[in-house]
């Protein structure tokens, strides 16, 4: 920190942090910047061309769709439980899908999504409509931060649907590394026809920790009553207050649980989970989001200028420089004007903006922000440092 001093009562103070490209004005009061995350700052987003090389169903909706990208000497890098961008030229928008398999289990230069089709999603329904081996693909990432911890708790996974991807890349991991740590992998699907990955499970099951064990136990909660199915049924969030929780099996005050699926199945189990006294700071999730989920919102009065969340944006226009905000007569936003270099100022405005209608709704950059100056919980009016809004009447 540099050693700066002040005089009179309205003096602005330059100040610099140990990173000298960050620097902030302040009016009377000196205040720390906080530092990126070094973990996302080695883990910069990479696009890289591919192809779809390998697709296989693995249920009558769910496929698992292997990526092969361009063997250029830098491998992905990613690791268990990330996420991935794939972009393809006749599809609008690219689509964020996790990584299904743990690094070390991967061929080299590929990488491997369980995807399941949701009717009327662009992507998928352009991956259904015919043979996509082949076809090219500009995969980017990694991103997220959705890892395993580095304690020896127990491990409660729960994961419904297409969730099965990181949690099966996470548990793969543990398998492989040998970690010293009790596992329970709750899958909940509707029917048996929705099950998949058992046998790879087992697998993982045999390669646990000699000492430890890996106990998955899938759920049906529309299986029908008649049917010879001799598993357990409803919800996977009840199974875990009903039986790990109440019967004493798991205590999870001293376990780390790990959602990846619906939100309604999220808040669900995390409601529960805080019910028994999981702290909260050992619970992590991934929401399955989409375009009806609500982008994020830059508030810039918390932005330090870091330029972390550009560094792991997928979209080159999901996130932009503006130098001037519009509003309608009844002040919702109607549209924004982008800083132009040697036309509008030579610095750009201190206003980052998201543009909703460019945003995939991966998160990336909230993740990334270590000011917490970005989120979907936001104003939808953005907050900037200066007046940047013009008001259109349209």
């Amino acid at each position: 920190m540099a050693d700066l001093s002040k005089s009179g009562n309205n003096s602005e103070i330059l100040e610099w942090t140990e990173n000298p490209s960050s620097f902030a004005l302040f009016s009377d009061t000196l205040t720390a910047l906080p530092s990126p995350d070094p973990g996302l700052k080695n883990s910069r987003v990479k696009s890289k061309p591919g192809f779809i090389s390998r697709i296989r169903n693995l249920t009558h909706d769910t496929y698992e769709v292997v990526v092969e990208y361009e063997n250029d000497g830098d491998s992905f890098g990613f690791r268990a439980g990330q996420y991935a961008v794939l972009r393809h030229k006749d599809i609008k928008k690219p689509r964020s899908y996790s990584l299904a398999k743990a690094p070390e289990a991967e061929r080299p230069f590929e990488l491997t999504f369980f995807i399941r089709y949701v009717p009327g999603g662009e992507f998928t329904t352009w991956l259904t409509a015919a043979d996509r081996t082949g076809e090219p693909l500009t995969v980017s990432g990694p991103m997220g931060k959705f890892l395993l911890d580095g304690s020896t708790d127990p491990i409660l996974g729960i994961a419904g649907g297409s969730g099965m991807s990181a949690i099966h890349s996470i548990l793969e991991y543990a398998a492989h590394a040998k970690l010293p740590r009790d596992a329970y992998y709750i899958y909940s699907a509707r029917s048996q026809r929705d099950l998949y990955c058992q046998k790879e499970l087992e697998v993982l099951a045999r390669n646990w920790h000699p000492d430890y064990k890996l106990h998955f136990i899938p759920t049906l909660s529309r299986e029908p009553a008649k049917s010879k199915w001799r598993g357990v049924r409803g919800r996977g969030t009840n199974h875990v207050r009903d039986v790990l929780i109440k019967q004493g099996i798991l205590d999870v005050s001293k376990a780390r649980a790990y959602f990846c699926g619906p939100p309604a199945m999220i808040d669900d189990g995390i409601e529960i989970l805080l019910a028994a006294n999981m702290p909260k700071h050992h619970i992590a999730y991934d929401k399955f989001e989409d375009m009806s989920s609500p982008a994020p919102v830059i508030d810039n009065t918390k932005c330090v200028l870091c330029d972390e969340c550009l560094m792991v944006k997928p979209q080159p226009t999901c996130i932009v420089d503006v130098s001037k905000l519009n509003r309608g007569s009844d002040g919702t936003m109607v549209g924004y004007e982008r800083v132009v270099p040697a036309v509008s100022s030579p610095l750009y405005y201190n206003t980052l903006f998201i543009d909703e209608h460019e945003c995939i709704r991966c998160y990336a950059c909230v993740e990334a922000c270590p000011t917490q100056a970005i989120s979907p919980a936001n104003n939808r009016n953005p907050k900037t440092l200066r007046a940047t809004t013009t008001d259109v009447t349209d």
